[in-house]
């Protein structure tokens, strides 16, 4: 037996999904197991209904990465209407959905579907993270971060916004020239910018990526509620908590994200 959309709806609600939410939602749906319609819908359909339902879009927000990582130090143009979501078939649904609004950016667009839409996606910054970023803009609605399947430890990537407000030495800014389709339907190269490490250190991301900020999440007494869904978990937690954890986490380690720091001899932004 797989589980239904009832099933689905209860464990939403159960993790802290309700009427008005702003939700950022990562998924991999593979985890829940065999998904059995009960009403017509397809698993994709049910799992974006069930939110939709909950959240009313009329009040509520869901808010998905449609990121295109492949396009990064390509010449091929991004086209904000219709290049597909890498993020995933959800993603990819909820870009496709009447009414959703995607930010202008060709590796890291975010798409929001519901109330306040507008507000966290339309005329953003440049910059995949800081200010005025969808990063930045979503922060501000107290948003639910949902994990669909995967622990958050996996799917968490606010840590590259706070990476960045935190000034961690071994990233900076970089400028890509990236042709975009603009809305006259001309292709022209625009400026856009995101936060890289360095390379050639051999800096390596925490092997158990994020586990000792949300070992530090969990002992300052902040909480994550999961619900079992199907063969799996759904999780929910405040995007706000995670940022104030790393931030914290990251104050007291700058090099906390990376396995180890590297040598000092080698840090070319050490003087």
């Amino acid at each position: 037996m797989g589980y239904n959309y009832d099933d689905i709806v209860k464990s939403y609600n159960n993790v802290g999904v309700s009427k008005g939410s702003v939700v950022l939602v990562k998924t991999d749906l593979r985890y829940l197991g065999g998904y059995e319609s009960s009403n017509g819908l397809n698993l994709v359909s049910a799992h974006f209904n069930a939110l939709a339902d909950l959240i009313d879009l009329s009040v509520g927000t869901i808010v998905v990465s449609t990121a295109t990582g492949s396009l990064t130090n390509t010449d091929k143009p991004f086209d904000i209407s219709n290049t597909p979501s890498e993020m995933g078939v959800f993603t990819e649904f909820v870009r496709q959905q009447k009414g959703a609004v995607r930010s202008f950016h060709p590796f890291n667009s975010y798409t929001a579907i519901g109330a306040h839409s507008d507000g966290i996606c339309k005329n953003v910054s440049r910059h995949s993270f800081g200010l005025e970023s969808p990063k930045a803009r979503l922060l501000e609605f107290d948003p639910l971060y949902l994990s669909i399947g995967l622990e958050p430890r996996w799917t968490c990537s606010y840590i590259h916004h706070i990476e960045m407000l935190m000034g961690v030495p071994y990233r900076y800014t970089k400028e890509f020239h990236h042709p975009v389709l603009q809305r006259n339907r001309q292709i022209k190269k625009e400026l856009f910018y995101t936060h890289v490490w360095y390379r050639g250190l051999g800096l390596k991301k925490n092997s158990n990526i994020n586990e000792n900020i949300f070992k530090h999440y969990y002992s300052s007494g902040r909480k994550i509620n999961q619900a079992k869904l199907g063969r799996g978990l759904v999780y929910g937690y405040r995007c706000r908590d995670f940022c104030s954890a790393a931030t914290e986490y990251l104050r007291d380690n700058i090099y906390g994200w990376l396995n180890f720091p590297p040598p000092v001899g080698s840090r070319p932004w050490r003087k």
